[in-house]
């Protein structure tokens, strides 16, 4: 499993081979930004002692019309989720997309908050507002879950945005080509100086076999890899369940 999420993290991730002795080159490619649709946060959480998944489930069941009352004209997301493939959770994260609005996010966690989460989990609810946009659109399935996996990546020297962007535009030409079941996302980490998550977003739960029959055998995976690891690297990769509770 880790191998081939070690083959996939190489893969997927798509950065322009510029020329490092072309200083210009570089220089222009600052000015070219992404076009940000959104904000995201993660917000971490361990489970208290002698609490379960079962009370924490509970808690959002509880006050979920209460939610969603509350963030009916706001554009915010709530997803729970999940460490992969553990079979004793403690800990989880928060997902929070909103659009543009620190002030009302935060009286959401407030409210969060004065409905008693503490008794159930710790959370560290430090609001970055990430800015974000999905390079491949999401897709609306019946599934109960989906698979996350969440690349914290920096870029090497003198690399940026908009040293890859041709290249993320030949990646998305050919994934979608193969007709995978997928999305993707770029995230700006605010909490790390020219740094970024990468969130793949899987539609089936055999998406390995997808990916060992379609893609990581590819010829073009090989000069993918060898462009990502020029450009930036990927400090470490996690897999989730995701579970949409609004």
């Amino acid at each position: 499993m880790q191998k081939i999420l070690y083959i996939f993290v190489l893969s997927f991730i798509l950065i322009s081979c510029g020329d490092t002795s072309n200083n210009r080159t570089n220089s222009l490619s600052t000015l070219i930004k992404p076009s940000f649709t959104y904000n995201i946060d993660f917000f971490r959480c361990n489970l208290n002692d002698n609490v379960s998944l079962f009370n924490l489930e509970s808690f959002f069941s509880k006050n979920i019309v209460k939610y969603s009352t509350l963030i009916e004209f706001e554009n915010i997301k709530l997803s729970v989720l999940f460490p992969d493939n553990e079979s004793n959770v403690k800990n989880f994260l928060l997902s929070i997309t909103s659009k543009g609005n620190p002030a009302f996010l935060k009286k959401f966690i407030d409210e969060i908050n004065a409905d008693g989460i503490d008794e159930i989990a710790d959370c560290s609810f430090a609001i970055y507002q990430n800015n974000a946009f999905d390079i491949i659109p999401k897709e609306t399935t019946n599934s109960d879950f989906n698979k996350i996996e969440i690349l914290r990546c920096t870029y090497n020297d003198s690399y940026n945005y908009g040293t890859f962007k041709i290249s993320i535009d030949r990646f998305v030409n050919h994934i979608q080509k193969l007709d995978i079941p997928y999305s993707l996302s770029y995230v700006e980490d605010k909490s790390l100086k020219n740094s970024f998550f990468w969130i793949n977003t899987f539609y089936q739960k055999q998406y390995k076999d997808s990916l060992l029959a379609s893609w990581v055998t590819n010829r073009d995976s090989i000069e993918i890899k060898d462009e990502f690891t020029e450009n930036a690297t990927c400090l470490d990769s996690s897999v989730y369940k995701s579970y949409d509770l609004l």
